[in-house]
């Protein structure tokens, strides 16, 4: 993992669960700004994980190798499903699914970080 990398998907992602946030508490549906930045977090996180696979196949083993696999492909599901949930729910509350959403890769990216670490 690149360290680097990593930081920038947990701004990108916090910057959207703040957005999230601020859309749902001004009782506002999704907007198609918003639905765009969750499109670049996705992005940067897909970015992360293939190269977390790349370095994984060429011989990388991380302390917790199963973990850190699930990690890599469930942090991928995320943004794809909520972004679906909320072009199909246009309420208010749809932005907060995006914010739980967000904050979910931001989670999982800083666990990723404590995974990537050498085993043995």
């Amino acid at each position: 993992m690149i360290d680097g990398l990593a930081y920038a998907v947990i701004a990108v992602a916090a910057v959207g669960v703040v957005w999230a946030v601020i859309s749902t508490a001004r009782n506002r549906t999704t907007s198609w700004a918003l639905l765009g930045w969750v499109a670049l977090s996705e992005l940067v996180t897909l970015v992360q994980s293939v190269i977390g696979f790349v370095r994984l196949a060429g011989g990388f083993r991380p302390a917790e190798y199963a973990t850190t696999v699930g990690y890599l492909i469930g942090i991928l599901v995320l943004l794809p499903l909520a972004t679906v949930w909320a072009l199909t729910d246009r309420s208010r509350w749809a932005p907060a699914v995006l914010a739980v959403a967000e904050a979910g890769v931001l989670a999982m990216t800083l666990r990723l970080l404590v995974l990537w670490t050498p085993g043995g």
